[in-house]
């Protein structure tokens, strides 16, 4: 199975295009407070810039299940990301407003993530494994401990996405650890938070997949 790549955090319409250019399977626009917030308008922009090959996320913290769906209208999301340390019950309630994937964010930092994997698996269409760094929700640069997750991940319902951490030299061995459908990138190919540094972009994608012909 080919694994596919998602390009988070952009906030400029050339990184969006550029991601596009380089066969990213997913974009993303953070709509959860940080350095990379954009607002709904502009993550509309930035996914003009991207085109329709590549699906638009929206990376939401714990907003209200309504106010969620109304962000998803404006900014034409094809995927909700919660990454607020959902529940199965938010999950749920989120879906009932809005008819989209939902992906949830699993921060993993203790053996209490095996139990809340379970209760995600059961309610979302993707779980996002993330490192959890106090009172940051994402876009850290620290992964978590692959090899000890692949231990619990499986059996999964859910597909499964691998962030935290991933750069060019470490995400073939996060490939293997975990065979995620998605890898999920981020500070990983950036000069600063929020502008994506294209040659980081491109070793990135080429480290996805360097055991592939014409890549």
């Amino acid at each position: 199975m080919t694994v596919e790549i998602k390009f988070c955090g952009l906030t400029r319409p050339e990184d969006a295009s550029f991601a596009a250019s380089l066969g990213a399977s997913y974009v993303g626009a953070i709509f959860a407070s940080g350095p990379r917030k954009v607002t709904p308008e502009r993550a509309a922009e930035l996914f003009t810039a991207a085109g329709s090959a590549a699906r638009h996320v929206g990376v939401f913290g714990a907003e209200r299940p309504e106010e969620v769906a109304r962000t998803a209208g404006i900014a034409a999301l094809d995927v909700v990301q919660l990454h607020g340390d959902p529940t199965a019950d938010y999950v749920a309630d989120v879906r009932a407003e809005c008819a989209l994937p939902i992906w949830a964010v699993l921060r993993v930092a203790s053996g209490a993530a095996e139990a809340r994997f379970a209760e995600l698996d059961a309610v979302a269409d993707a779980i996002v494994l993330d490192a959890f760094v106090p009172d940051r929700l994402g876009g850290t640069g620290t992964p978590f401990d692959w090899r000890r997750a692949a231990t619990w991940v499986r059996p999964r319902r859910a597909r499964l996405v691998v962030a935290g951490g991933l750069g060019a030299h470490n995400v073939r061995e996060a490939i293997r650890s975990l065979s995620p459908a998605i890898v999920d990138v981020s500070s990983g190919v950036e000069s600063a938070p929020g502008i994506k540094d294209h040659e980081r972009m491109r070793a990135f994608v080429h480290a996805v997949y360097e055991d592939s012909e014409g890549r």
